[in-house]
């Protein structure tokens, strides 16, 4: 929902535009950014299948009680309505069978969401209403300049996105809060050590790898997970004792890659893998072969098989995106460091 029109830590933050970035993420698991499906190619981020033959319409809302707890969050409640708010946003963009999953998620965004307001009421890091008021007039300027939206008002463009003023109010505020919380200390000097830190992220270099996976998703006890441990280690033995990692991949692999040695071809070092995966992987020379990496898939050896360098890249020119990621890894701390601290009570399934 409007994502050019608010910043970027609000898209990421904002709760209620966050969600809506959760339609994707809950239709099939063939289509989930970083959680393929069981015995699918387990890092990188899939492509987007073409959808089942099925027709999409717009989800039903629950019957029963609009007023019911859903969860309560340090003692504030998260109810149907609020669910259900969010819910019928969505129109035809999802189909019947995947509201559940949609609902489960909308119901995580509202507690994230609720999280982040407690903790910018608890400690005063509320905008002013001309500061709110600033940012929507800056939101109405960018859709009068954008010929697709021409002839329609905020208010318009946000009704067509099952949205509100109110609801644009409160992702600023969050925003602008956080963003005014976690860049208190961050100035040119750490921007630029980030960027150089990381500068594979910006320049678009790029690194072809394989792996071998031994898949723990449906793990559950302390026993089978130390078991897939020693199991990964006994395979980097193998390949340290000289045999061939294609080989061991096509051998012991729970990745369907397996059946080309592993092989995943080439990824970028951001918004292809799972974190853990693409920041071993980038840290490797060609030829060389990680240890164990863990992942939410299980445990990984990469070998990185071939790098293309990335492009020249003036720091200035990024430096607004850099300190965006920036504020985004802050961010991510911050909320789990919340939940962690939270009292969270769930109540009746969904």
């Amino acid at each position: 929902m409007l994502r050019g029109f608010v910043k970027p830590i609000g898209i990421l933050l904002g709760g209620i535009l966050c969600i809506h970035l959760s339609v994707s993420a809950a239709e099939t698991d063939t289509k989930k950014p970083s959680a393929p499906p069981k015995k699918a190619q387990a890092v990188p981020k899939a492509k987007a299948s073409e959808p089942k033959e099925k027709e999409a319409v717009a989800p039903q809302k629950r019957k029963g009680d609009s007023s019911k707890v859903l969860a309560t969050v340090n003692g504030e409640n998260i109810i149907q309505e609020d669910v259900d708010h969010v819910l019928g946003r969505f129109g035809n963009q999802i189909s019947e069978d995947q509201v559940p999953a949609v609902t489960q998620q909308i119901l995580d965004g509202l507690i994230t969401q609720k999280l982040i307001l407690q903790f910018i009421r608890d400690n005063k890091l509320e905008p002013s209403k001309t500061e709110i008021e600033t940012e929507v007039n800056k939101v109405r300027e960018d859709i009068k300049a954008n010929p697709g939206l021409a002839g329609q008002t905020l208010e318009q463009v946000l009704e067509s996105h099952g949205s509100s003023i109110d609801d644009l109010k409160k992702d600023i505020t969050i925003s602008l809060s956080l963003e005014k919380y976690l860049g208190k200390d961050l100035d040119d000097q750490k921007i630029k050590a980030y960027f150089e830190q990381n500068r594979s992220a910006y320049d678009e270099s790029e690194v072809k790898a394989s792996h071998v996976l031994v898949d723990t998703r449906q793990m559950k006890s302390e026993t089978e997970l130390a078991q897939a441990k020693e199991k990964i280690n006994k395979i980097k033995a193998e390949i340290d004792a000289g045999k061939d990692f294609a080989e061991a991949a096509k051998q012991y692999s729970d990745c369907p890659s397996k059946e080309k040695g592993g092989d995943l071809g080439f990824f970028k070092r951001k918004g292809q893998m799972v974190e853990p995966f693409a920041a071993a992987a980038f840290a490797l020379k060609t030829g060389q072969i990680s240890g164990p990496v863990q992942t939410q898939f299980g445990y990984h050896l990469i070998k990185v098989t071939e790098i293309k360098k990335g492009k020249d890249i003036n720091f200035d020119t990024i430096k607004p995106n850099v300190k965006q990621d920036i504020l985004s890894e802050k961010a991510k701390v911050l909320i789990a460091q919340l939940r962690q601290n939270a009292k969270i009570d769930m109540k009746t399934p969904l």
